[in-house]
């Protein structure tokens, strides 16, 4: 039942940090790409492999912080919905496939850069 509680604690905490990221880069950037969705899952696979590296096994932190904090920060399913919608639209291939790879790649980077720290 506690971690249930974390869970929902770190999921809160995760997505209020995610719409003010939103927010603020919505207001301050003009962008085709969502930039703030990519700068989330960037951010949010940079701490996890921050996480793995430093091997801490906390009974706490992996239902709190990885998947509350962090699933709530991160977002696949807005990941899907803005690829579909550049899919969707005319002549829009070839930005799909960019932010497509843009998206994967760099995340997965982070996480990796994240994990070589420790």
């Amino acid at each position: 039942m506690i971690n249930c509680i974390l869970v929902m604690l770190g999921g809160g905490i995760g997505a209020v940090i995610r719409g003010f990221i939103t927010n603020v880069f919505n207001q301050k950037f003009n962008s085709t790409l969502p930039i703030a969705t990519l700068t989330v899952n960037v951010l949010g696979s940079f701490v996890i492999g921050l996480l793995m590296g430093m091997a801490i096994n906390l009974s706490w932190m992996n239902p709190f912080i990885i998947v509350g904090i962090l699933g709530g920060l991160t977002t696949f399913s807005t990941l899907s919905s803005e690829l579909v919608k550049f899919l969707l639209q005319p002549r829009q291939l070839g930005l799909f496939i960019f932010y497509s790879l843009l998206q994967y790649g760099i995340s997965f980077g982070a996480c990796f850069l994240g994990y070589q720290f420790f």
